[in-house]
């Protein structure tokens, strides 16, 4: 007769087998690039997804968008999809769901150029890992972060030729956002259980601002939450 003991070990190796067959596992790296044109668009709306890995945006693309992407789960490969709705161009990538778990060594990188000239509402979903985004030459109307875990460096400096609102909802980790000294600057801040530097801010409650604020037509508002994890507030 098969002992109780023999008979937990076979379980176990059966579940464990079950749940490999439903695993992923990391693979070598694959290189992809999508380039996306404006079209009759005149302003455009750009969704970026990103569920774990390192995120970087800059300006100078050419066209619409211009990407390239690496990753080694093959169910990672970011969907992407743009319509033209009247005037205005909708842009959303979005990466590709797991089939289970997954093993190994997970790598996704994305690498994205947007136009310069677009009038642009940025709306960026954020989940586990890194962001460098140097926004300093995009047209921004309006940028929207909703960041998970990780470490995010957002460079909105350098000229501005309108004013825009900045949404941050930051998780468990830390963001340096650098922003220009000769535009006004407000931010509101809930910082939650994490720490906040504002060096060259004056602050009055939860709002912070610089000393060009009040003495600029143009001026950038930002609100963050902060949740669990630091600020830091750049000039330059």
């Amino acid at each position: 007769m098969m002992k109780v003991r023999d008979g937990w070990k076979i379980w176990a190796v059966v579940l464990i087998a079950a749940g490999l067959v439903g695993c992923e596992v990391a693979g070598e790296m694959v290189e992809d690039s999508k380039t996306v044109e404006l079209g009759r668009a005149k302003t455009a709306e750009v969704k970026l997804d990103i569920g774990v890995g390192e995120l970087r945006i800059q300006g100078g693309a050419k066209e619409l968008m211009e990407a390239y992407f690496s990753y080694n789960i093959e169910h990672w490969k970011p969907e992407v999809d743009y319509r033209i709705v009247r005037d205005a161009g909708v842009l959303t990538v979005r990466q590709g769901e797991s089939r289970g778990m997954t093993l190994g060594r997970k790598r996704n990188i994305w690498d994205i150029s947007l136009n310069d000239d677009v009038p642009l509402d940025l709306n960026i979903d954020f989940g586990v890992g890194e962001g460098k985004l140097d926004l300093t030459g995009l047209k921004l109307k309006s940028l929207d972060i909703d960041m998970g875990i990780g470490e995010l460096v957002l460079d909105l400096s350098g000229e501005r030729e309108n004013s825009f609102d900045v949404i941050l909802d930051g998780g468990i980790g830390r963001a340096t956002i650098y922003l220009p000294e000769h535009i006004g600057v407000r931010a509101r801040i809930d910082g939650g259980i994490g720490s906040i530097d504002a060096s060259g801010f004056k602050k009055r409650g939860e709002i912070y601002t610089n000393d060009a604020f009040g003495k600029t037509d143009v001026s950038i508002d930002i609100d963050v939450d902060a949740g669990i994890g630091s600020i830091e507030l750049r000039l330059r």
